[in-house]
């Protein structure tokens, strides 16, 4: 299969032309989590974006109510998604933690080299980021539904 194709099954690239994948190509790097690693944590810097391959990734949240602290997954990442879009998303800031749940190959794309590509490419960045505001919504929602999960079984403790 060849890069364009393989972006093309990225949700965050859908409606892209080949000349559009093309360029971003050169900013991907592959990169492979053995299950259970951590592939990074929730308050740090977002450099990078990350394209699911194969694998499972759970996208977890750590809280605290009263005297309760709970590490919780609000959403399992899939092939074809994305995430660590706080990258593309200032002040860069991670908001949850991201945990292999299998063995994960995953395509890195520095935030910063993208957006850069983006200031160039408007049409481009203009397809992208709204396809990313598509994902953030439906993983706020997936967080809604888990947090309130999380506290309904606090509260038939």
């Amino acid at each position: 299969m060849s890069s364009i194709e393989r972006l093309k099954n990225f949700t965050l690239f859908r409606g892209l032309e080949d000349g559009a994948l093309e360029k971003i190509i050169p900013l991907c790097q592959e990169r492979f989590f053995q299950a259970g690693s951590v592939i990074f944590t929730s308050g740090g810097f977002a450099n990078d974006i990350y394209l699911l391959k194969t694998g499972k990734v759970d996208i977890q949240i750590e809280f605290k109510i009263y005297d309760y602290e709970i590490l919780t997954t609000i959403y399992t990442v899939e092939k074809g998604e994305i995430f660590g879009w706080s990258a593309l998303v200032p002040p860069h800031r991670l908001t949850a933690s991201a945990r292999c749940e299998k063995d994960s190959e995953v395509i890195t794309i520095n935030g910063k080299r993208l957006l850069d590509l983006f200031d160039q490419e408007k049409e481009m960045g203009y397809i992208v980021l709204k396809n990313l505001s598509a994902v953030i919504s439906s993983r706020l929602a997936a967080t809604t539904i888990a947090l309130r999960h999380e506290i309904q079984k606090l509260v038939k403790k």
